[in-house]
């Protein structure tokens, strides 16, 4: 943990600052939305602190410890993308509306939302989403450096691919099977059998289109660190 707290202490700090703004907007708007936002928020934090223990056995020599921290990573690594569908959240706000208007009128009938609290919210999520989806590739660039000393650089996107999978399932899995990471452990059997019930068209489309979104996002991250760490 002291590894984590000296090499990303600004993801401490905006996290710690991303609570605040949520226990500030939960006694302002008294939705509990807030909260949740928060505890999301640190399940993606998460796989970053397991990812960088398992890096650090790796650099150690002991390959057998950086293998099982490599697990709890994989357990917690979907919560990372799982702050997108967070979005839901404002589906019941009216953030426009269409109004009658004169046949000639300028402003097309559109009229947008003054109510603050709603864009707010908009923000919160989003910002919430963003910062979860950019530590959590971090993580995966971490774990696919791992695999890539381990074996051969093709294997380790291999396992990128693997692990988007899985990710997309277990998105899935939170969303609306309504499980935990940590399910995984002690409720196994429960979990496999709510899945394998409810597999369907739309799961199998609904975890395609997650894996390969996570696998366009990790592509695009890969070629914004080339870029910046060229200029640097």
């Amino acid at each position: 943990m002291k590894i984590f707290l000296k090499k990303y202490k600004e993801i401490i700090f905006f996290m710690l600052v991303y609570w605040i703004v949520c226990l500030l907007m939960f006694f302002k708007d008294t939705s509990f939305l807030y909260i949740m936002l928060s505890w999301n928020v640190l399940l993606a934090v998460l796989p970053l602190v397991f990812i960088l223990k398992s890096e650090t056995s790796l650099m150690q020599g002991r390959l057998g410890h950086s293998i099982l921290w490599m697990i709890p990573w994989l357990l917690f690594f979907p919560n990372s993308v799982y702050m997108i569908t967070d979005f839901i959240h404002i589906s019941n706000d009216k953030f426009m509306w269409i109004v009658e208007v004169e046949k000639y009128s300028l402003d097309g009938g559109v009229v947008y939302s003054t109510d603050i609290m709603i864009w707010t919210k908009l923000l919160i999520i989003g910002v919430g989403f963003l910062f979860a989806l950019l530590v959590g590739l971090e993580s995966l660039y971490i774990f696919d450096k791992s695999i890539g000393i381990i074996t051969l650089k093709p294997v380790s996107f291999l396992g990128v691919v693997l692990v988007s999978l899985l990710s997309g399932i277990g998105v899935y899995i939170g969303r609306f099977l309504r499980f935990n990471s940590w399910d995984m452990l002690f409720r196994p059997i429960q979990l496999f059998n709510q899945l394998v019930i409810g597999i369907d068209r739309f799961t199998i489309q609904f975890v395609a289109t997650f894996s390969i979104f996570i696998i366009g996002c990790y592509i695009l991250y890969r070629i914004f660190r080339r870029i910046t760490c060229f200029y640097d």
